[in-house]
């Protein structure tokens, strides 16, 4: 994985989660599969995620709109666009705003990058309760062998 720091702000809870939901609905570009191991999507346009958070927090509770951090609120307004990025393995929901076009998109490419480059983990092939196989059981007789 990328071990830079990334530039951009991180924002914090509770617009990763809300954000999550808007790049499900319809991301300008994403990488990765929602149901892997992690989910990464790019949302361009900061004034317009900031309208729609804006209206999904008042359609709803208002004490979320309190909660939002007010340097938050200028990041996105500021913003060019955001990453969302969603780790499956942990749970876990994170999303960081850029006001610099060639930052957010060369972060953008990089995610992408270290994404392609890590493998998803190996599972185990699901062999269910079968107790039959290849090492079960007596061996079969062999050729020139005699039982006595």
């Amino acid at each position: 994985m990328n071990t830079a720091s990334p530039v951009g702000r991180e924002l914090s809870p509770p617009l990763p989660d809300l954000l999550y939901e808007f790049a499900l609905d319809g991301a300008d570009d994403e990488g990765g599969d929602h149901k892997g191991p992690v989910w990464v999507a790019l949302l361009r346009d900061g004034a317009e995620i900031r309208r729609r958070v804006v209206e999904e927090i008042e359609s709803g509770d208002s004490a979320a709109r309190d909660a939002v951090d007010p340097d938050d609120w200028a990041a996105l307004r500021d913003a060019f666009g955001v990453i969302v990025r969603r780790d499956n393995r942990r749970n876990d929901v994170t999303a960081r705003a850029f006001a610099d076009e060639e930052e957010c998109l060369a972060e953008w490419e990089a995610v992408r990058a270290d994404l392609e480059a890590s493998p998803p983990p190996v599972e185990a092939p699901d062999m269910g309760d079968a107790t039959e196989g290849p090492s079960s059981g007596p061996l079969p007789p062999r050729d020139g062998y005699k039982r006595e």
